[in-house]
């Protein structure tokens, strides 16, 4: 867990729990129980057999066990009304884990000239690379202040067809989607991009921890 993730957590005022992935099931939940809200943070890709696809060559670091706490905790989540934010690879295994499907690879399956995944020029975790359009009414708009913002991104795979229940917040300039939410629930949202990287400097992304933190508090 990169330590960006655990200070955003706490500038917004949570005490974060970590969860090992290799709990099983029954001490995952005891675990879930005592937490007033779940984050999936980002990390290497989600299996695509859990989409019904076969593995393409650039996807890579499955991890099993993550992958079967992380759509145990978003179902036990969306199911319970407990705030949930997924940041990067969270907007991805929650979407997978409610029926949704995945870009493997966007490179290869939706050529763009944006550069989605920065680590390919290394560029800094914090540097804008490009900007996103953010749907207006909905929560990330409210969350961010703005119906256009620039975000920086570190991702190969995205968001393809989004699970039922869920609705598309904001896209990037090439249709890639940034940012989806529930609005049926009393936070259920995912974002492409990372905000725990830009939030020292950045009161719009510390707002997206702010306001997840007071979901949880505020019941």
């Amino acid at each position: 867990m990169g330590r960006n993730y655990v200070r955003s957590l706490i500038d917004a005022g949570a005490a974060p729990l970590l969860a090992p992935v290799t709990l099983d099931e029954r001490s995952l939940r005891g675990l879930y129980e005592l937490a007033g809200g779940v984050m999936l943070a980002g990390g290497a890709d989600v299996d695509p057999a859990l989409f019904g696809e076969a593995q393409h060559e650039k996807t890579a670091g499955i991890d099993p066990d993550r992958d079967r706490a992380e759509c145990l905790l978003a179902r036990w989540a969306v199911a319970d009304d407990k705030p949930l934010f997924g940041i990067c690879r969270g907007i991805q295994s929650l979407n997978v884990a409610l029926g949704g499907s995945l870009i493997q690879d966007i490179p290869s399956q939706w050529p763009t000239p944006l550069q989605h995944n920065g680590h390919y020029d290394g560029s800094a975790r914090d540097q804008v690379l490009h900007t996103v359009r953010v749907e207006p009414g909905s929560r990330v708009e409210s969350m961010l202040a703005a119906r256009d913002t620039g975000v920086n991104s570190f991702h190969h795979q995205a968001v393809r067809r989004i699970a039922e229940g869920f609705v598309v917040t904001s896209r990037a300039e090439d249709g890639i989607i940034e940012s989806i939410e529930m609005p049926d629930r009393r936070f259920v949202v995912g974002v492409q991009w990372h905000p725990e990287e830009m939030s020292e400097g950045r009161p719009d992304m510390l707002n997206l921890f702010v306001t997840f933190v007071n979901a949880v508090t505020n019941g």
